[in-house]
């Protein structure tokens, strides 16, 4: 077999590089969908939630009761109703059939939302650094191969130029995809244990 040349080889580095550093899976869905997402108009609000939108109802109806407003009506304001995050309406339902202080269980409400959206937003900061470290460690292995490219030292003739070559890089990409699907599964799984 005659030897692979850089310039045959480049083009299959680069395609592997950009293998790499795609996202597979729910992740690239995800992007797409943010990507496709329509943008609020001006002067709409914006629907997406930070996951505090439950503590901002229980607060203003918290509010609205302290300033003397009657329950029924102080709930419609702050924006109860339907629409109102489940565990807010279920605290709502509480007080209004056991006569439970509103205000202060209302505001016990709001606590505990906020408190579990920081610790969503925590969890989702600390695994941003294991999916970098993830990207990035893939990556190296096909930075390698452009860097040896680079200095003069081809790869390709080593990896695809002989039988035992061309097996190398076969069980490197099955090995570098099977990491990749291995710490994606590694993420899920915390995010998922974090609720």
């Amino acid at each position: 077999m005659r030897p692979v040349s850089p310039a045959e080889g480049l083009p299959v580095a680069a395609l592997l590089l950009a293998a790499a550093l795609v996202r597979p899976g729910p992740g690239l869905r995800r992007a797409r969908s943010r990507w496709t997402r329509p943008r609020p108009r001006a002067g709409r609000r914006d629907t997406r939630d930070d996951g505090t939108a439950g503590a901002r109802t229980a607060e203003r109806a918290a509010a609205l009761l302290r300033a003397g407003v009657a329950p029924a009506s102080a709930w419609q304001h702050a924006g109860g109703g339907a629409d109102a995050p489940a565990d807010v309406r279920a605290v709502w339902r509480l007080v209004t059939v056991t006569g439970a202080p509103a205000a202060e269980a209302l505001d016990a409400c709001a606590g505990g939302v906020r408190a579990d959206a920081a610790a969503r937003a925590a969890v989702r900061t600390a695994l941003a650094g294991a999916r970098v470290s993830a990207r990035t460690v893939s990556a190296l292995p096909l930075l390698g191969l452009v860097l040896g490219a680079a200095l003069g030292a081809p790869p390709w003739v080593a990896l695809l130029g002989s039988a035992p070559g061309r097996l190398c890089a076969v069980a490197g990409g099955v090995l570098l995809c099977a990491g990749r699907w291995w710490s994606a599964r590694l993420v899920a799984a915390a995010e998922r244990a974090a609720g």
